[in-house]
């Protein structure tokens, strides 16, 4: 299995993600044949720079030949605070043009992308449409989606870029309250963000990744940006919503300003099959990508460490409960519907309570498919009304079944193998009572023959 670790111990943004995934092997060509499906006048380049002092790529957007506004040093084409207009026309908010990450609410300066424009940010200005320098006009999630649908990409490239901007949709939907089709995008409409959201669609499904595991993400903090209609706190709302609904793991981290972007939460969000540490694996590339800005807090850079996975053992819950209360005979009925329920085992264990009291400990060894219909039995069988789950790491030897035969009636023998030796070979019980009965015979005179006959399976 070929597997991808992102590290976004200081954030990440669209432009970041797309440098370290062409840092770490894939394609340039692929990556603007992509991006020019979606738009011919589209491309992106590629230099080597560095943050504090570690090697780094730094991806730009280029529209038409020039570098597109966004990937100035300074986030803008005049190099003045504020970066370029981006605005929904209009009577939006009182008849105020809203601009919500160029020259800001109504002219006030409102960037919404880590304080870009004044030097300590990595992310974009967040606006509704694209800038007006490129003279583009404001696009809705629903025609964003008919742009990348008759572009001609590969399925896997189109289907990661829609899946990433319906998740930006929902996400501005919530935080402004409208419908996810009428979103006015803050930035991700902008020929920029289409060229990043595309190309990292495309650069991911170019390494053939099978899994991809992300880091805790850094959000950052501290001040709030300010606008006409008020201050908008970091993180921002749609950055909070999208990594929510992901259910990924977050935390503030070292630097006061926005770490991550809408942009980089929603495509962490995208291709996220999994949450937590570096997996075991054997290194095959590396790659780090840049922001566009090097603060001195934290080197500015998202790193992609891709390999093949190792084997490791499979993860598994264990869910307990302490009960003292439940008539002991509907023990049993419980512990059978566990099993039905997926549960690998289930046991009592008898324990003293507080007070005196006898009890039971409910133990549940499950796998995480399994693991909602389990604790639903727990809750609805049972009269516990919590429960306690650890995860642990189940080692399991290999197994294979076979059958013998006790006077007639046959018998399934299952037998273990460790390192390629057997280590154990044990007739079914189940099959054992059933011969026992047939036979008219007690179950440890059956149980003996059937161990007997299985002696030979040893080998």
């Amino acid at each position: 299995m070929r597997v991808a670790w992102i590290d976004c111990a200081a954030g990440a943004s669209g432009d970041m993600l797309l440098g370290a995934f062409l840092s770490a092997g894939a394609d340039l060509e692929v990556v603007n044949a992509a991006v020019a499906a979606v738009d011919p006048s589209l491309s992106v380049t590629v230099e080597q720079t560095s943050r504090h002092q570690i090697a780094a790529t730094k991806a730009s957007v280029r529209v038409a030949g020039e570098l597109h506004p966004e990937n100035f040093p300074d986030g803008s084409a005049s190099g003045k605070e504020g970066g370029v207009a981006q605005a929904v026309g209009g009577a939006a908010h009182g008849g105020a043009g809203h601009e919500h990450g160029g020259a800001g609410h109504g002219g006030a300066a409102h960037e919404h992308g880590g304080a870009e424009g004044d030097g300590v940010g990595h992310g974009h200005g967040h606006g509704h449409g694209e800038d007006a320098a490129s003279g583009g006009h404001t696009r809705t999630w629903a025609e964003v989606r008919r742009l990348i649908e008759a572009a001609g990409l590969a399925d896997a490239v189109r289907d990661r870029a829609l899946d990433t901007f319906a998740r930006l949709a929902r996400a501005e939907g919530q935080a402004h309250g409208v419908e996810p089709d009428d979103v006015h995008f803050h930035e991700v409409g902008a020929l920029d963000a289409i060229a990043d959201i595309v190309g990292v669609a495309a650069a991911s499904v170019a390494l053939e990744l099978d899994r991809v595991i992300v880091s805790t993400i850094a959000l950052g903090g501290g001040r709030q940006v300010r606008g006409q209609h008020g201050g908008i706190p970091v993180p921002g709302p749609a950055v909070l919503a999208l990594l929510s609904e992901a259910d990924a793991p977050v935390v503030g981290g070292t630097a006061p300003y926005e770490m991550t972007t809408p942009t980089g939460a929603a495509l962490l969000a995208s291709l996220a099959d999994d949450y937590g540490l570096l997996p075991p694996m054997r290194i095959q590339q590396t790659g780090v990508g840049a922001g566009g800005r090097d603060p001195v807090e934290v080197p500015n850079i998202v790193r992609v460490i891709v390999g093949d996975a190792l084997d490791r053992p499979a993860s598994e819950l264990v869910y307990e409960t302490n009960v003292d209360d439940l008539d002991p005979r509907i023990w049993p009925q419980v512990l059978a519907r566990l099993m039905e329920a997926g549960a690998a085992d289930a046991w009592l264990t008898p324990i003293l309570m507080k007070k005196g009291r006898p009890a039971h400990t409910l133990s549940v060894l499950v796998g995480g498919a399994n693991a909602e219909e389990v604790r639903s039995v727990i809750l609805s069988e049972t009269s516990a009304i919590g429960l306690r789950e650890s995860q642990v790491r189940k080692h399991a030897a290999d197994r294979e079944f076979a059958s013998v035969e006790v006077d007639g009636q046959r018998i399934h023998v299952k037998i273990a193998r460790y390192g390629g030796q057997v280590v154990n070979v044990q007739p079914e019980y189940d099959d054992v009572a059933a011969a026992a009965a047939v036979l008219r015979k007690p179950i440890k005179t059956v149980l003996a023959k059937a161990i007997a006959a299985g002696h030979d399976l040893w080998s």
